[in-house]
């Protein structure tokens, strides 16, 4: 066996430079998920701040509605609106006939028979001066023509409700399936509803006229015999001035009674239609402003904000554009408030409409007047941030 040989030194050599696109996926792998996490993570506390983050305080844009009703019971005549309709303050929104036709047809036999019993109840001490028993007979006159015209504008009333309802229905209405519109009423139901709306106008129109003659009478006669009228007995005229007094409340009732809009806004709600009966205080109507005024919010508890009157507060709208104003505190109130289920969590609520048991939580309520530029319509929530003295 040959003994060992030392091996030569080995040759240096240059080293094996590393292509770019293997640089490049080291690169990838060892760094940039890293610098990814980063970016990540900054881009996600700018949006949590800004966007998801909760602020100091979640308000509601105030909705004012008002429910428009009758003072009395009746019946909805008309309704001069609709559904989302704009009103302004004051408009005629609806009217209410206050008395049924059978109540009132019953207080005008009732007033006939009062006036009967006075013409048969004059004394012959009376009928002694025939002036005096001439003013007396038209003043009775009078007072049946009054009690006939009350009459004549019922029936004048009920035959143009009639007509609108035969001019409706004559239209024709759809079949339930979709078919062709059938009308249900001829055209000579058609004539009779509209002859008979003529026939009480005219009816109205001459009793008037009747009415107007006869109190032109009665005042010559009154002026001429002035000692007349005191000549009279007591009881007689108490009587006619009870009847007087009663005819002015039929002829009251006999009108439409107007309901009009509280302020300028939109028709939100028709609880009422045309035609159905109504008790008194019942709303027909529901109208909301347009815009709100203020914000209302509650600092909920613990009680880390101590707003007052004066201060400045952003407000910042939740919508896409996230649109801001600075607003002022208007008031804050002096107890803690029922919170607005609105304003609660959503946790919060589902809670208490499934239990049952949950009391309303409670808040500080705190107004702030909405910025010119700032469009919110009414019921949305805002953010408030940022009280500053």
């Amino acid at each position: 066996m040959e003994p060992d040989k030392k091996l030569p030194p080995a040759e240096v050599l240059p080293p094996i430079p590393t292509p770019p696109h293997v640089a490049f996926r080291e690169f990838r792998i060892a760094v940039v998920p890293y610098l990814l996490f980063a970016v990540m993570l900054c881009v996600t506390g700018y949006v949590w701040k800004g966007y998801v983050g909760t602020s100091a305080l979640v308000g509601e844009a105030e909705s004012v509605r008002a429910q428009v009703g009758s003072t009395t019971s009746g019946r909805i005549l008309r309704l001069q609106v609709d559904a989302l309709q704009r009103v302004a303050a004051g408009q005629t929104i609806a009217l209410v006939l206050p008395v049924e036709p059978k109540v009132l047809d019953a207080q005008i036999a009732l007033s006939k028979a009062r006036m009967d019993l006075i013409r048969s109840g004059i004394s012959s001490d009376v009928r002694k001066e025939n002036m005096r028993i001439n003013l007396e007979k038209l003043r009775l006159d009078m007072m049946s023509k009054r009690v006939e015209l009350v009459e004549a504008r019922a029936k004048q009333t009920y035959a143009e409700l009639e007509l609108a309802r035969v001019e409706r229905l004559f239209a024709g209405t759809a079949g339930s399936t979709g078919g062709p519109v059938r009308s249900i009423y001829s055209q000579a139901d058609l004539d009779v509803a509209r002859r008979d709306v003529n026939a009480s106008t005219a009816m109205v129109v001459e009793l008037n006229r009747l009415v107007s003659e006869i109190d032109s009478a009665i005042r010559e006669m009154s002026v001429s015999e002035p000692k007349v009228d005191g000549d009279l007995p007591s009881s007689v005229r108490a009587a006619i001035n009870v009847e007087e007094s009663n005819l002015d409340l039929l002829e009251a009732q006999m009108l439409p009674q107007e309901l009009v809009a509280p302020f300028d806004g939109i028709v939100s709600v028709v609880h009422r239609q045309a035609g159905e009966t109504i008790l008194a205080g019942e709303a027909i109507l529901t109208v909301s402003k347009e815009k709100p005024s203020r914000v209302v919010a509650f600092v909920r508890q613990p009680l880390n904000l101590d707003p007052k009157v004066g201060m400045k507060i952003e407000v910042r709208c939740r919508g896409g554009r996230r649109l801001s104003g600075v607003g002022e505190v208007l008031s804050v109130g002096s107890q803690l408030e029922p919170v607005y289920s609105t304003l609660l969590p959503r946790n919060a609520n589902a809670a208490g409409n499934g239990s049952g048991n949950v009391s309303a939580e409670l808040g500080l309520p705190v107004f702030v007047s909405l910025p010119n530029d700032l469009v919110v319509r009414p019921g949305e929530l805002v953010e408030l941030h940022g009280l500053i003295r």
